[in-house]
Parts: C-alpha cells; structure tokens; sequence
C-alpha cells in the first residue's frame, strides 16, 4: 500500500547540548507543518586513480548533508495570557533563527494611565512608564481614543526616549491628547545582536511508516510570507524555514495524530505602515538572510561540525501600491537614506493577533510596475545591525 503524504508529523525541542539528541514530548511539542521535504545529497569524491584503460572507477561516497524545509502557518499562540518561557513550539524555530523570546505578563502600567502629551505620529507615556531610552521599543501599545474595539484601539511603539516619548510607526487623524493608554501583555521575538550562537534544535520526524530522530538542527534559512488575503484570493501567512540537520536515528514508526490549532489569522482587516504612511499592497516578505558553515572537524564522524550562523542581512521585500509623490515619495527617500519605520498587524484579537514590526529601515530603490490594472512598485527595505531590528509580537489584552 502507497504511503500518503498527509501521514507525516514533525515535534521539535530546543537541544541544549550540541551532539546529543533531546527527545521531544508528545504531544505538547507536535508542531503542524506543510510542504515538507527532504533532501540527502551525498558528499562524493572523484577516483583519480589510474586503471590502465578509459574506464574510471566511480565516485567515493564520504558522507552526507540532510536538509529539511517546511512551512509554518503564522498560527498566534492563543489562550488569555501570553505562554511561559519556550512554551510555544513554533517560537523555537524563531529561537532558533536568532530571534530571543521574550515575556511580558503583565500590563505597563497595570491599570490605565492617560498619557501626558500627544501628537498625530507620537505619545508621551505617564508616570507609571519607565524612563529608559528604548526600553519599551517594539511593544504593542494601546491607546483608547483610536477606537472602540482592541483591534482599532492597538498600535506599536517604534522608538522610545528618555522623556517617555512614543514614537507610532503611523500618522493618526487626531493626537490622542488625554487619552488612556497601556503597554500590553505580550509574548514576542526580537532579532538578536549578541554573539552567541543560537541553541540547535532536536526533531521527531515521521513519514513514510517511519522515524526519523534528526538532531543539530540549525536554521539556515528563514522568511514570514505575508499575503494580503482579497475578495478574490486568499492564501494564509507562513513561515518559510530550512534546517541542515543530522540523523541521529531511524525507526519504523506510524505517526502520532497532530491536534488542532485552530485557526490562522489572514491578512486582511488590519494595517501596515511605511514611513508613518498607511499604504496597500499585495505581500510583503521578511527574509532574515541567513548564511551558515559547517566548521571542519576531524573528531565528529562527518568530519564536519554542525552548521553554524556566520552571517544575518535581513531585508523586507513587497509588492505595494504606487502612491503618488506627496503621498509617498519612495524615490526621494531612497536617495535621502535615512530611517523610517515598517510595521503590519492584523487578527482576531487578544491572543490572536501578529505584529510584525522594524522600527528602522532604510528603501532601498522602488522599482515601478505597469504591467496589471494598477500601478504598483516593488523592493526591499534594507534593516541595518540594530537590537530589535526585526520583531515578530503577539498582544494580549491587560487584566
């Protein structure tokens, strides 16, 4: 009997020690993939040895690399509070990205406070806010006087100064001056500057009426596709992940039953913002960029120690509208260089919710499109060495 595609299952553990497998738990660490596949390419070395004919021996094979891809619907974690630490499984693959988790349980401050100061693009949090430079940079943020409902009511926070003053990464009608605000619960991964290396990953991975027990797992690519779901299509959010991988051990083994999820949040029904300007578009895709090598070893079985992170560019690429000159004048701010703000959310709710927030990028050079009924432009917003660079939040409401 054929083996069915839809018979796989993938369950994964953060690995703290390089070289040795950690089991992951059924069923709390099954994590629902899509668009799996696999790839062992064998590591051969050709015979120059002479045979006294025109006949040549065939290649050595030395080894092996395994690589693995798959897709992860941009799922929320859900529930009313953010989870505890590594708690979310699709977190760790972000961990693993070089993004570091992080927790806030609670509401900044606990009970509304009106804020002291406003403007259409900023407000100046009260005294129940701290007074740190950057501190509260990429939260989410929310401001009552923006609406009635959590969705109208939250933005982000893209810059944070010593006097208390959030800068929004979008152009309000009205300056919520007075307004009540709170820094909200929130459970989000911040791109990481440090040196350390990221914690590998350890894998369960079933298909074809078997296990496969993959370990040193390094993300050696990353991307969040993000397309905009229309009244004509729809497609949902996901990342795209790739990991060089070591087989640790097989087994003949069905696969264990992956629980529902429950739904994932299209993009639709929620904003995105350029340089403070609330723009349309077709997709946008976050490409952390990462390069990876495996260091040279003669005491590992391979000969090679697993991949490691040796380089990170990230970038923004996206398909948008094309705004005229005073609305958006993406040419003379590619020549201007300077830093502006990119930041996108939509969902159901508390819990349900994604943001995905870089306070500063520069454009790269938008390259316009004539070829459909609307004119759009493409191109990448270029993300230089900076602490939160890229943030991937998900809010929850305050107690």
């Amino acid at each position: 009997m054929a083996v069915q595609s839809n018979n796989t299952a993938l369950a994964l553990a953060i690995q703290p020690v390089k070289g040795t497998f950690t089991a992951p738990t059924l069923p709390a660490d099954l994590l629902r993939i899509s668009n799996l596949r696999v790839q062992i390419d064998g590591i051969t070395i050709a015979n120059d040895e002479y045979t006294g004919s025109a006949i040549k021996d065939a290649d050595a094979v030395a080894g092996k690399r395994v690589t693995i891809t798959y897709n992860v619907k941009l799922r929320p974690p859900g529930g009313s509070a953010p989870p505890a630490a590594g708690e979310f499984v699709a977190g760790r693959l972000l961990q693993a990205a070089k993004l570091t988790e992080a927790i806030a349980a609670a509401a900044i401050p606990v009970a509304p406070e009106a804020v002291t100061a406003a403007t259409e693009t900023s407000v100046t949090l009260g005294a129940g806010a701290a007074a740190t430079e950057n501190l509260y940079r990429c939260m989410p943020l929310q401001v009552e006087a923006l609406g009635a409902s959590f969705k109208d009511q939250l933005t982000a926070i893209v810059e944070y100064d010593a006097g208390k003053v959030a800068t929004l990464p979008q152009t309000l009608d009205t300056a919520p001056t007075g307004s009540n605000y709170q820094i909200l619960p929130n459970l989000s991964y911040y791109r990481s500057i440090t040196p350390d290396d990221p914690l590998p990953l350890s894998q369960n991975l079933w298909f074809g009426g078997e296990r496969w027990d993959l370990r040193d797992c390094n993300v050696t690519g990353f991307r969040a596709v993000v397309p905009t779901s229309t009244r004509d299509t729809a497609a949902y959010p996901e990342f795209e992940v790739t990991l060089d991988c070591t087989i640790n051990e097989t087994a003949k083994e069905a696969p264990p039953a992956v629980p529902s999820a429950g739904p994932v949040p299209l993009f639709r029904d929620g904003q995105m913002h350029i340089a403070q300007t609330r723009v349309g578009g077709s997709t946008f895709t976050v490409d952390l960029g990462i390069q990876s090598e495996n260091p040279p070893n003669p005491n590992e079985e391979s000969g090679s120690e697993p991949a490691q992170l040796v380089s990170s560019t990230a970038t923004v690429n996206m398909t948008r509208q094309k705004y005229t000159k005073d609305v958006l004048d993406t040419l003379g701010l590619a020549d201007a260089q300077g830093y502006h703000s990119f930041a996108a959310w939509w969902g159901a709710g508390p819990g349900s919710t994604v943001m995905i927030i870089v306070p500063e990028f520069r454009f790269n050079y938008q390259s316009p499109d004539l070829g459909g009924t609307f004119v759009n432009e493409s191109g990448d917003l270029l993300i230089d060495v900076l602490d939160r660079g890229v943030s991937i939040v998900f809010p929850y409401a305050a107690a």
